[in-house]
């Protein structure tokens, strides 16, 4: 009888032990899958941006999603001056929005302007965007009313642009 229940409790410890390390290589794998959907297609970017542009270092590639999809890309020229870079996704002609990262407000002095407005808001990101043929930086947080906001403010000089709120129906 001993020797019975000694042979169950290893049986169910392998078991248990095959289940999470099971459950663990799919965790890696599922992960991995996700990350290379949301980086999809960031090294054509760069390759191409590398080649046809003044921009000799890319230091970070990010997604926006507005009207049009673009690659957000931060760079630097070779006279080390850095640039935003906005390379739509759709389209086989490519018109590239280009700023200077001298000529527009930093992200941590847009963040403090936005903190000043709303202090007891949750920021999510902060990204630039693109939207109407207009450079913004664009706020995600959760305001005081805990709503998902998108607040789009001008990339110069952190004035209103436009601010969608969402409502939560189910918590």
């Amino acid at each position: 009888m001993a020797e019975t229940r000694r042979k169950w409790l290893i049986f169910s410890m392998i078991t248990f032990l095959l289940l999470f390390i099971s459950m663990f290589i799919y965790g890696i794998f599922l992960y991995m899958d996700l990350n290379s959907e949301r980086t999809e297609g960031h090294e054509a970017t760069k390759r191409e941006l590398l080649k046809q542009t003044e921009i000799t270092e890319i230091s970070k590639i990010e997604n926006f999603n507005g009207e049009a999809a673009y690659h957000v890309v931060y760079g630097k020229s070779e006279e080390g001056n850095g640039k935003i870079i906005f390379y739509p996704l759709e389209g086989n002609e490519k018109t590239l929005t280009t700023v200077d990262s001298t000529e527009v407000l930093a992200p941590s002095s847009m963040i403090d302007r936005w903190q000043s407005d709303c202090r007891t808001c949750q920021l999510v990101k902060i990204t630039p965007a693109l939207l109407d043929e207009e450079i913004l930086w664009e706020l995600v947080y959760y305001d005081e009313n805990d709503r998902y906001v998108f607040d789009y403010r001008s990339i110069y000089d952190g004035s209103d642009y436009e601010e969608i709120r969402y409502l939560r129906k189910f918590n």
